[in-house]
């Protein structure tokens, strides 16, 4: 093996982005230039496998009607988890965040969970006080249920709330949508205003359809105005057996990749005007947390979003998967949290091939130069073709366009890194 072997893109003209293709350390140039090997990333024992993140479908319940919503079927006859289940999960999690001294998110999800809010509080009030120092708990709401009552009792446990909207009135009464075909934006402003009145930090999941695609840099500005710390933008793709409602909406990868870009340039000039809270797009940071920590002395995240390595996803029979998209094969099933707890669990045949699937494994990946900040894309976007879990991502060249895009802006100016919020990188003795 030639440990100093070198990948060089020109992402301008005389603008190289060049990286170690064993070590992943890089560098820019104005021509092709090698990199030192230092070690590689195998070598150092780099990769932070602990589950950091576990997201409970605790019910497929729902009172409203998205058109994108991939559940829809299973409306005539809903499973909700049983209260034992949510105790097992959070009896386990904690135990197990315990022995590893870290904190694990428990993230309640639906249907809407909070049409079961009261297992919740019964569950976690059921656990002992040690256990509950090493969780935290975030219910992922559409936020039209709200009301102070509820949240009096998540602040009086620490429990976050998160709400669903998908942009401004215009664009989020398209998609998201009550039974009686009414759009919920008005209902999730006055939601908006009190949590804000309980947390100090507000967190919102946004569906990239076509509706919205266009105007995420103006829905960002608009979040932002509304006092939204955080924003999860995620692009609605075709699932591997997807039930998702009008395909129509489904973006274009090339559109996407265009919009996306306007959108960090919109949130990059947000951070520098910006005086006190911090605003967060997950979508950016962790490409370029996998940027900065790939020329440090930091552990690294084998996939994109942790998927079956550092986040699990649970259904309400307590079956465990990697996240929802392979809730459907059986043979990607990690276990169940019923059976056993979470560090034999994660020794399963399935959780194996997660952890396997690094970039060096993957299909194509190997010889691109920017496979240490994608780490492979969306394995289940990889595995919905051939059912091959180290398939390439069907959407590698929008990660690769993104990227582009945010590489070059960091060349122009390098202070963008220390605009960028809760920089974490994890050491290597945590």
């Amino acid at each position: 093996m030639n440990k100093n072997e070198t990948l060089s893109l020109e992402l301008k003209p005389k603008i190289y982005f060049n990286v170690n293709k064993n070590s992943g350390r890089w560098n820019f140039s104005d021509k092709n230039k090698r990199v030192a090997f230092n070690k590689s990333i195998s070598e150092l024992k780099e990769w932070d496998d602990k589950i950091k993140i576990i997201v409970v479908n605790i019910t497929d319940k729902c009172n409203l009607n998205c058109v994108y919503c991939t559940r829809q079927y299973t409306r005539n006859n809903p499973k909700i988890m049983k209260k034992k289940v949510i105790s097992e999960i959070l009896s386990k999690a904690a135990k197990y965040a315990r022995a590893n001294n870290i904190e694990i998110t428990i993230q309640f999800h639906g249907g809407e969970p909070l049409m079961e809010f009261k297992k919740i509080i019964s569950a976690f009030d059921s656990l002992k006080e040690k256990g509950k120092e090493n969780i935290r708990i975030r219910i992922q709401t559409n936020g039209t249920l709200l009301n102070e009552r509820i949240l009096k009792e998540c602040k009086k446990r620490g429990i976050d709330i998160g709400i669903s909207l998908d942009g401004r009135e215009l664009e989020n009464d398209i998609t998201r949508k009550d039974i009686s075909g009414i759009g919920t934006f008005k209902r999730v402003k006055k939601s908006l205003k009190l949590i804000k009145r309980y947390q100090k930090e507000v967190h919102c999941l946004t569906v990239v359809t076509n509706v919205n695609m266009k105007n995420l840099d103006e829905i960002l500005d608009y979040f932002n105005k509304m006092g939204i710390n955080e924003v999860g933008f995620l692009p609605l793709y075709e699932e591997p057996k997807t039930r998702t409602i009008k395909k129509e909406i489904i973006p274009n990868i090339r559109d996407l990749a265009k919009y996306q870009k306007i959108l960090f340039d919109k949130w990059i000039k947000i951070l520098r005007n910006k005086k006190s809270l911090a605003l967060n797009i997950s979508t950016f940071q962790i490409l370029i947390w996998n940027l900065l920590s790939s020329n440090s002395s930091s552990k690294k995240f084998r996939t994109n979003c942790g998927v079956g390595v550092n986040s699990l996803f649970i259904e309400s029979d307590g079956s465990i998967w990697g996240c929802g998209a392979f809730s459907y094969t059986k043979k990607l099933k990690i276990g169940n949290i019923n059976q056993d707890n979470l560090k034999k669990i994660l020794k399963s045949k399935a959780r194996l091939q997660f952890k396997n699937r690094i970039t060096s494994n993957v299909h194509n990946c190997k010889s691109c130069v920017f496979q240490f900040i994608c780490c492979g894309g969306c394995v289940a976007n990889g595995f919905r073709n051939n059912e091959d879990i180290y398939g390439i991502d069907v959407w590698c060249d929008y990660w690769k366009e993104i990227i582009n895009h945010i590489l070059l802006r960091i060349y122009q100016n390098p202070e963008i890194i220390k605009l960028i919020p809760e920089y974490n990188i994890i050491k290597k003795n945590d």
